[in-house]
């Protein structure tokens, strides 16, 4: 099966799969207008000379010809690269040479200073225009379920950005198993479509019948407008965002109808059960769901075979169609804590020409995902923190995210972020970064306190720096690569 074939127009129960409000007015499009540029694209493809498994790289905003490209190359057996549009020129460059790209599809604003050893084109030029001036393609090119459809690189904030190969047989056993439980929902997306959150979640909507609700980035104002304006009943986004629309609800005097949104997935970084309480207070009738899927891996967790209610931070009990286990990251051994291994058709088949890696990543068709993980007696697995993550501070181990967790219990603290700064004493130390609720005021000794109060007193932070707001990485997570480097700058400046 093509990837291309999940826009299936039999799964369009309403007549419109599309709103795009990166244009305006928004756009509004058919799942069969949406087929035709999408088979028009891959005519346009193969007739500009491109041979099977070539890759195609595409630097653009969210846009209807994203949607385009990224079925278009898979559906005429190209290999789609999408690209982050805030890499910096020498990581970008890094990326056309290792993925060895014969096309880059660029949009009017990433068309400046780009890589010149790479044939490109832009979209809305009379180039453009040439590619998909043709007639489009009668079906999906007929591809190996095991053959390369997308090539995504991982963010690249511990060294080179990897790239991660996913078969046709990849996305679609994941959609389609993840898409049966979503029949219909009016989805918005609004996370650069170039992260796997997004795009998985555009692939989720058309494949179910359901629409998607496209915004040209993430604004928290927007985000709320377009739930009020086009009736959404599910969104998708990354903790952050949710942090950011909670916080412009509480400062806005602008009332709005968010009555229509029924789900709510929260994924691609740990969630807290104060935002998840904040986001519940939002949106009163939906469900929430914290979810959970790596690059590598997306479809691990689902409902619990008994229907017993999931806590509220809980990823979920294993899904049917994959295997799972928890690891001693350092003695192998199993048990119900430890890293999450994964195996099931949805893993990656591996990274690109990183053979060592992936003896380290892959054994036996088991995915080591680095996450640590713990599984409770009704079998709900619970997000601990990365392996990379943890840091010891005088022979104690700490996760940032627990610590995180405990002090977003405090009624003042909006957002929490907890890194590390090097010590001679103890090795480590923690220390955080927080952004307070509109209104409410804290001093660093009060932080220290309640720590002290609800948590071991190894993991309290010993410095803590106040901020209007959490700065975010490409990606829309918390970017504490930034933090931690700031932290460190001004501890030695306060010494």
């Amino acid at each position: 099966m093509n990837i291309a074939d999940l826009l299936n127009q039999e799964t369009q129960q309403s007549g419109v799969a599309l709103i795009d409000r990166s244009q305006s007015p928004p756009q509004f499009y058919s799942m069969a207008d949406l087929q035709n540029k999408v088979r028009t694209l891959a005519n346009g493809l193969l007739n500009f000379g491109l041979q099977p498994q070539d890759r195609i790289g595409l630097l653009a905003g969210n846009c209807v010809q994203y949607y385009e490209i990224m079925f278009g190359a898979p559906s005429a057996g190209l290999v789609f690269v999408p690209i982050n549009t805030r890499l910096p020129a020498e990581t970008l460059q890094y990326i056309v040479d290792d993925a060895n790209l014969k096309l880059l599809i660029v949009d009017e604003e990433h068309a400046s200073d780009l890589p010149t050893n790479v044939t490109q084109i832009v979209i809305g030029s009379s180039d453009w225009q040439l590619l998909i001036s043709g007639e489009p393609q009668i079906e999906p090119e007929a591809v190996d379920p095991d053959q390369i459809a997308i090539q995504i690189y991982t963010s690249g904030s511990t060294g080179r950005p990897k790239g991660v190969l996913l078969s046709h047989q990849n996305i679609t056993f994941t959609v389609l198993n993840f898409g049966a439980t979503l029949p219909g929902e009016v989805m918005l997306v609004s996370a650069p479509l170039y992260h796997k959150n997004a795009s998985m979640s555009s692939k989720l909507a058309f494949t179910s019948g359901g629409t998607v609700v496209l915004l040209p980035k993430f604004d928290a104002l927007d985000y709320l407008d377009a739930i009020e304006a086009h009736g959404v009943t599910m969104c998708s986004g990354v903790p952050t965002m949710y942090a950011l629309v909670t916080a412009e609800i509480e400062r806005t005097d602008k009332i709005f109808n968010l009555a229509t949104v029924q789900r709510v997935f929260i994924g691609s970084a740990p969630l807290t059960e104060a935002l998840f309480d904040d986001v519940q207070k939002l949106f009163p009738s939906a469900f929430i769901t914290n979810g959970y899927g790596t690059t590598e891996a997306v479809l691990e967790f689902g409902p619990h075979p008994q229907d017993l209610p999931r806590p509220k931070i809980s990823l979920g009990y294993q899904h049917q169609e994959v295997e799972l286990k928890l690891i001693n990251p350092e003695t192998g051994e199993p048990g119900d804590n430890g890293e999450l291994l994964v195996r099931s058709p949805g893993v990656m088949t591996g990274y690109h020409d990183l053979p060592e890696v992936n003896k380290e990543k892959l054994t036996d068709g088991w995915y080591h995902t680095g996450d640590l993980m713990r599984r409770d007696q009704d079998g709900w697995f619970f997000f601990i923190g990365r392996v990379d993550d943890m840091f010891v501070c005088a022979g104690e181990n700490i996760y940032p995210d627990a610590v995180e967790q405990m002090l977003e219990k405090h009624p003042s603290v909006h957002q929490a972020v907890v890194v590390s700064i090097s010590d001679n004493l103890k090795g480590q130390l923690p220390v955080a970064f927080i952004r307070l609720e509109d209104g409410h005021s804290l001093s660093v000794e009060e932080v220290k306190t309640y720590a002290l109060a609800h948590g071991p007193a190894y993991a309290h932070p010993r410095q803590v720096w106040f901020l209007d707001e959490i700065p975010l990485a490409s990606t829309a997570k918390v970017d504490r690569n930034f933090l931690s480097i700031n932290a460190s700058e001004l501890v030695t400046r306060k010494k």
